[in-house]
């Protein structure tokens, strides 16, 4: 038995759902799973219990008597913003799932694909997401609290900083964050020269960014680089520093330099003149450093949660929840600019046997290494995910039914030659794949049932083949599987 205590200092979800059977199964979920949950199967009750508390989440239906789900929904987000939504569908049409998103519900689960499953990880993941929200409003109001004793002292100073929280302490991208952190640092303090140099894990991300006085000659700038960069290669080493030593062969006479370091990331910032600095100007420089940190971590953990929200967690392809959300844009994009869509539906051959023969362990390294060809054998505008268990699925946008038969023919053959090294011998696999082309008359479901129906028909005629939506085997290009070329 939990006592009052124990159960005000679980997190709480508000359950409002008006079919007894849904009540009452996730209900029982909810509570196995030690949250203190409260229930209500009518919109108007639903409210009155928000008024009364606050909650940490809640599930709503977006058809509900009293007060529908959409305008609970508004309420909500407008009253108590850090509660995490999530809807159920049933039969509604697109627009009242799309326009529960716009409001800000964190995701609509159709009630006839969701399992409890399914439903246990949008929970976590909803729930983590406003746990970060609220690590970061803490770290914001301490950076504030920080700064408002720095006033006591230095209120030029304290000026400075606020630009800095403020300023980096809203939604950034990796590039911003960069650029931001050093047009911050060049506006707060008299350099001749400032320069970063960063390294992290986002994609097309510029790596260094400088900012100089004009008529700085260029022999000077050249050896500031040319330390910074030698510095940056120490640093990621893992080479002890501080920030009174000098920069090696330095060609200004002052240095003010530190790094922001967490986890992937690396930043390394350095300013340059020839007068000295003060250890008010010194001690600012690190500030920016130490919150320019913290920027560093808030946005890693944010593109974390981004990257479990829409990956799956073995393959690090994309996962099923996505895969529903990129084809319904796929199929607009389709529709809307007149171009061919294809999707091939990929089931490994005989991978039971695999699990039942080799254990999971084993069985898990040939669907990672199965999905790091996949990623890698098709085109950068095409879409691998990871469906379910051994089956993947690839939208091929602006790839008509002919052209689709041929990269899956060309996957087919490789996929038949790939060697997965197992403790004393390689594994071989094969891999059974039906394409299909949207039509005029499809939708999204149909689309994923053609290409399944044509992969089924690939695996009854013995696997290891490529089906087109019409009965019988996709034929070979003369000269067999050795003529489908490399990918």
């Amino acid at each position: 038995m939990i006592n009052s205590q124990e159960q005000s200092a679980r997190e709480r979800i508000l359950l409002v759902e008006d079919d007894p059977q849904l009540f009452t199964a996730l209900a029982e979920f909810l509570l196995g799973q030690e949250f203190a949950v409260r229930r209500t199967a009518d919109g108007r009750e639903a409210l009155a219990a928000l008024q009364e508390e606050e909650f940490h989440l809640v599930l709503l239906d977006l058809a509900l008597p009293g007060l529908s789900g959409l305008e609970l929904l508004s309420w909500i987000k407008t009253n108590s913003p850090r509660t995490e939504v999530i809807l159920f569908t049933g039969q509604e049409p697109l627009g009242g799932a799309d326009q529960a998103l716009r409001l800000g519900a964190y995701d609509c689960l159709p009630k006839s694909r969701m399992t409890l499953d399914q439903m246990q990880a949008v929970v976590a993941r909803a729930l983590e997401r406003r746990r970060v929200e609220l690590s970061n409003l803490d770290l914001i109001a301490n950076l504030r609290r920080a700064q408002e004793e720095l006033a006591l002292h230095r209120s030029q100073d304290l000026i400075q900083v606020r630009r800095i929280g403020e300023a980096l302490a809203v939604p950034l991208t990796w590039e911003q964050l960069i650029q931001g952190l050093v047009n911050l640092l060049w506006e707060s303090l008299p350099f001749k020269i400032l320069g970063l140099r960063f390294r992290g894990p986002g994609k097309g991300v510029s790596r260094e960014a400088y900012r100089r006085q004009p008529g700085l000659k260029e022999d000077v700038v050249a050896g500031f680089k040319a330390n910074l960069k030698r510095l940056f290669q120490l640093a990621a080493a893992g080479a002890p520093h501080t920030s009174e030593e000098p920069l090696p062969d330095q060609s200004l006479s002052q240095i003010l330099w530190g790094k922001a370091q967490t986890g992937e990331c690396l930043a390394l910032v350095a300013g340059g003149r020839d007068t000295p600095f003060s250890p008010e100007e010194a001690e600012l420089f690190q500030i920016f450093i130490l919150q320019g940190e913290a920027a560093l971590r808030n946005l890693e953990l944010l593109e974390e949660i981004r990257k479990l929200a829409i990956r799956d967690g073995l393959t690090g392809l994309y996962n099923y929840r996505h895969f529903w959300e990129l084809l319904v844009h796929e199929i607009m994009m389709s529709r809307r600019y007149q171009v061919p869509l294809s999707m091939l539906f990929l089931d490994l051959d005989n991978f039971k046997i695999i699990n039942d023969t080799l254990g999971h362990l084993q069985g898990d390294l040939v669907l990672k290494t199965l999905a790091a060809y996949l990623q890698s054998g098709v085109r950068q505008a095409d879409v691998a995910c990871r469906y379910g268990g051994e089956e993947f699925v690839v939208l091929l946008p602006e790839t008509g039914l002919e052209q689709a038969i041929r990269l899956a023919k060309r996957l087919r053959h490789h996929i038949s030659r790939m060697a997965i090294p197992l403790p004393g011998r390689d594994l071989h696999i094969t891999a059974s794949i039906g394409a299909a082309v949207l039509t005029p008359h499809m939708d999204g479901e149909a689309l994923v049932a053609a290409a399944d129906a044509a992969m089924y028909r690939a695996k009854q005629a013995g696997g290891n083949q490529v089906c087109g939506p019409e009965p019988g085997p996709a034929q070979e290009e003369p000269g067999g599987a050795a003529g489908d070329g490399a990918p």
